[in-house]
């Protein structure tokens, strides 16, 4: 076994499953729908094809638990793939946004870019659901960007951006054996329509990562993606307990042992998806 997989499996292999699930639900949020002003005002951006949809990926966990990790494994594939291409913000665009600078994110299409998180949005920046979101330090960009008030996506933009400036640091992802393949898919410069990962993981290191309302909502910006094409994924997931250096896997599918099946790890963006509960901010303030 090579040393970076003793390591995946290290970080994933000492398991025990407390009384109580700690994720409750994988929440797509359709964060934008780019319509012809975008396209057009966008020529420092790269090519963002009229229609194309921004999706964020959130790990919902009850108050006291943190995102871990998100991997694949041989028995247990994970998987981001579109029937097109991912954009990529060809200007400033990254593999992951801590190392998007907050000043460029009003730059023509940097806020659509490709990326895998765990918790932020971009340099100093949290990433939030829309209707989590205040008015506040709005993000106003140049000329017509992101005007599109397609209800597809819910709320404008231009209302509300789901980023929340911090000046606390944010915690980083780290990549296991994904590198190449994060950079193939997700890098500025290139585009790709799959992302797979049969032994390796991006992680947060030391206990993990929790929301911005990690006392009650507690949800955690794991990716962004944006395609004008059908989106799927296939996702595993591995979340801290509050009891320390106790943990919990869950799978997309066939778990054995302690694994944890959650069916909201697959997701195919033609299909209809049930409506999560509507209320869970105030259930959680009622019961933390």
């Amino acid at each position: 076994m090579s040393k970076i997989a003793t390591v995946i499996f290290l970080f994933l292999g000492t398991i025990k499953i407390s009384a109580q699930n700690g994720l409750e639900n994988i929440i797509v949020e359709k964060y934008y729908v780019s319509d012809a002003g975008d396209t057009c005002m966008n020529s420092f951006g790269g090519k963002l094809p009229i229609g194309s949809t921004t999706y964020r990926i959130y790990v919902d966990l009850l108050p006291g638990y943190r995102f871990q990790a998100a991997y694949g494994t041989p028995t247990h594939e994970l998987f981001i793939k579109t029937s097109t291409k991912f954009f990529n913000n060809e200007d400033v665009g990254q593999t992951y946004p801590n190392i998007i600078a907050y000043r460029t994110l009003k730059k023509n299409s940097v806020m659509l870019d490709s990326w895998l998180s765990v918790g932020a949005a971009g340099e100093e920046s949290f990433g939030v659901m829309k209707v989590e979101d205040d008015t506040l330090e709005t993000i106003i960009h140049q000329k017509t960007m992101l005007q599109n008030k397609n209800k597809k996506a819910g709320i404008p933009l231009t209302e509300k951006d789901g980023i929340k400036f911090s000046e606390i640091g944010l915690p980083r992802p780290t990549f296991f054996k994904v590198d190449s393949a994060a950079n193939e898919v997700f890098w500025n410069k290139t585009s790709g329509s799959l992302f797979k990962i049969t032994n390796g993981a991006w992680a947060c290191m030391g206990p993990g990562s929790v929301g911005l309302d990690s006392l009650n909502t507690n949800r955690v910006l794991i990716a962004q993606i944006t395609t004008d094409g059908k989106l799927e994924f296939e996702l595993n997931v591995q979340i801290g307990t509050p009891v320390k250096g106790v943990s919990q896997k869950y799978v997309a599918r066939n778990p054995v042992g302690d694994e944890i099946l959650l069916p909201s790890l697959i997701f195919n963006s033609e299909k209809k998806v049930k409506k999560t509960q509507s209320d869970k901010s105030t259930r959680k303030q009622n019961n933390p």
